[in-house]
């Protein structure tokens, strides 16, 4: 880890090298963030892009909330559902999730919070793809769209992206948001297949989609992250 001040304030980061062909930021906690880049990327431009980004960086960090306890969860509350967690010792890792009773039985050989984490969300984020495909059907069928390959991701601060050929990420995190506002962010992403920006025509269309779209929106800006586990 090397340190860095930005505006003022300390900042802890790391340099990941990797095949890829651009630098990224990944925010890891209120005063830490990662920079991948590709391999021979020489260290000024690595600094050039962390100042060019101080604002954003400070901006998002301080949105960052301390994540609860998950070994301490006995409830978890997906899409409006309350799902009720059972925290098992075992020899062997393993998590199911059974919808029709709204239960998780979580697994675990070793018991720690690392290892909770690690446990739960090797199950969660297929399963949060899965109810998210499911939305994006019906909303297709509802408002005809047209769209491609759909991911999840772990963001920190980003709830959802559009690609230029119509691919569709989210933060699989969404799913621990109430049910109107999960819908919202699937549909903001959606109203980006035909409209790129966020003009005030992107807001009308999301709105005809959308009818609670100021207060959805000023809810994910509020209290989104705040919802997030991981």
């Amino acid at each position: 880890m090397s340190t860095i001040l930005l505006q003022d304030q300390p900042f802890e980061y790391q340099i990941s090298r990797k095949g890829i062909r651009s630098i990224r930021l990944r925010l890891i906690s209120k005063t830490s963030f990662q920079i991948s880049c590709p391999y021979l990327t020489p260290e000024f431009l690595i600094q050039k892009f962390i100042k060019n980004n101080s604002t954003w960086i400070i901006n998002h960090a301080a949105k960052i909330n301390h994540k609860k306890s998950v070994l301490g969860l006995k409830n978890l509350k997906i899409l409006d559902k309350i799902y009720e967690i059972q925290w098992i010792k075992t020899q062997k890792d393993s998590v199911i999730i059974i919808e029709d009773e709204q239960k998780i039985y979580s697994n675990m050989a070793i018991e720690s919070e690392s290892h909770a984490k690690k446990v739960l969300e090797s199950k969660l984020k297929p399963f949060a793809l899965k109810l998210i495909k499911k939305e994006l059907v019906l909303l297709s069928n509802n408002f005809n769209f047209k769209y491609g390959k759909v991911t999840v991701r772990n963001q920190s601060s980003r709830y959802g992206s559009c690609s230029a050929h119509g691919n569709l990420s989210f933060n699989w995190q969404i799913i621990f948001f109430p049910y109107s506002q999960f819908q919202h962010i699937l549909l903001h992403e959606l109203t980006h297949i035909d409209i790129k920006n966020h003009s005030s025509k992107f807001w009308d269309q999301l709105t005809i989609y959308d009818p609670n779209c100021k207060k959805n929106n000023l809810w994910l800006k509020k209290e989104g992250t705040k919802h997030f586990l991981f």
